[in-house]
């Protein structure tokens, strides 16, 4: 029992070292100071939006459907690995201390996660809802039992072969979360409350036992489970530094993959092709890419202060240089890449051009966007200028020293 339980902490431990590692490189990084300027703004026009929301906004429904998905979404973190396929399933009945440990630890982390995002809408419900610190405590309350139901539930999820079933069983225990949710938003009668926690606690001590009892513990799934929460914390990690053990995900992607086949076929164009397939394709650059596009959209059209819109768009365009500076090190690592008959300086030229590019589309965009929400010219003139010579200064000049 001793050394089941020392063989969670210690991988626990383990797993934790390596995070800080990569924490502290995030927080000495400019991203960082990005978003700290980000929450700064947008706590004042959080504020101004809560304003201007109309009185019919279906706030209720808005938390409960919130809610209702943090629940729902409720892996446990077991820091299993691929050897234990071979050597602790054979003494799975055993191993209950271990699971313990990893309920416990997703049951406070993911807590941790909830408190968060309620604080971050508790202006909302306070607006619309009920400026009430106890009624506000309540609902914390009960979200944080309906999180330890859904960790067991879950868990027991797991034991179906089949990923169907297991995506059937989570839209049902989402549908149970959004009702509960939304009465508890709603201000319903305490019995309607307790009418779904019987069922939940019904649900628990016969359905899933019941699982429990027909169906062994899938440990492929846990492992594939496993892998797939470490590698996003390695994806977030890669934004601001070259993780080794961070695995590829390519996606097709169409039609916006077949834009690299439109630059010269020549050899000089090997690393502007690479680089550029790369981000279309691979991992999640094209996807922040994107969303900081679309977050930046919105914001120029909605800050409405003096220059507003140029700060927001500088912003955004600060943060995707820095995102887009990690595509260096996607091949950084492989072999292949060093077998291509061109110099060092053609494949920093091709890096240099490509992440020069996309933050033009990026400050081209933006500018359009200021045109469009103000009207005149002499914002959008700026955001074009700074932006084309932010971009230039931080392709040609900047990366090229970060990287050396």
């Amino acid at each position: 029992m001793n050394s089941i339980q020392k063989l969670w902490s210690k991988r626990a431990k383990e797993y934790w070292n390596m995070a800080i590692r990569y924490l502290r490189l995030i927080g000495n990084s400019g991203f960082l100071f990005a978003i700290y300027i980000a929450i700064i703004v947008g706590s004042y026009y959080y504020s101004e939006l809560l304003k201007w929301l109309p009185d019919w906004f279906p706030a209720t429904i808005f938390l409960a459907v919130i809610t209702a998905l943090l629940l729902t979404k409720s892996p446990l973190r077991t820091f299993i690995k691929e050897g234990d396929l071979v050597f602790l399933s054979p003494v799975e009945g055993r191993l209950a201390s271990y699971f313990r440990s990893s309920f416990y630890y997703s049951f406070i982390i993911q807590s941790f996660v909830l408190v968060l995002v309620i604080v971050l809408l508790t202006p909302l419900y306070r607006h619309f809802i009920a400026d009430d610190a106890m009624a506000l405590l309540f609902v914390i309350i009960v979200l944080f039992v309906s999180k330890a139901w859904n960790l067991l539930a879950q868990w027991e999820e797991g034991r179906l072969l089949f990923t169907g079933w297991r995506i059937t069983h989570k839209l049902g225990r989402f549908v149970i979360n959004a009702t509960l949710t939304y009465f508890l938003f709603a201000g319903a009668s305490i019995y309607f409350l307790l009418a779904i926690f019987a069922i939940k606690v019904l649900l628990l001590f016969f359905y899933y036992q019941h699982l429990k009892k027909q169906h062994s513990l899938k440990w492929e799934y846990l492992i594939e489970l496993e892998e797939r929460m470490v590698m996003s914390f390695y994806r977030i990690a890669n934004m601001f530094t070259d993780v080794p053990k961070l695995s590829t995900k390519v996606k097709r992607r169409n039609p916006w993959s077949a834009i690299p086949n439109m630059l010269a076929f020549k050899q000089e164009s090997t690393f502007n092709y690479l680089y550029l397939k790369s981000f279309i394709r691979a991992n999640d650059y094209f996807g922040i890419y994107v969303r900081l596009l679309i977050i930046g959209i919105v914001l120029v059209f909605y800050v409405q202060f003096d220059y507003g819109k140029l700060f927001i768009s500088i912003l955004l365009l600060y943060m995707s240089a820095l995102q887009l500076s990690t595509l260096w090190n996607h091949h950084q690592l492989k072999i292949m890449t060093d077998l291509y008959p061109i110099e060092d300086k053609v494949r920093e030229r091709s890096f240099r051009t490509v992440v020069f590019s996309l933050l033009v589309v990026k400050t081209v965009v933006f500018t359009s966007a200021t045109i469009v929400a103000t009207m005149h010219f002499i914002e959008p003139l700026l955001v074009f200028g700074i932006g084309i010579i932010g971009s230039y200064v931080y392709s040609y000049i900047l990366l090229l020293k970060k990287k050396e």
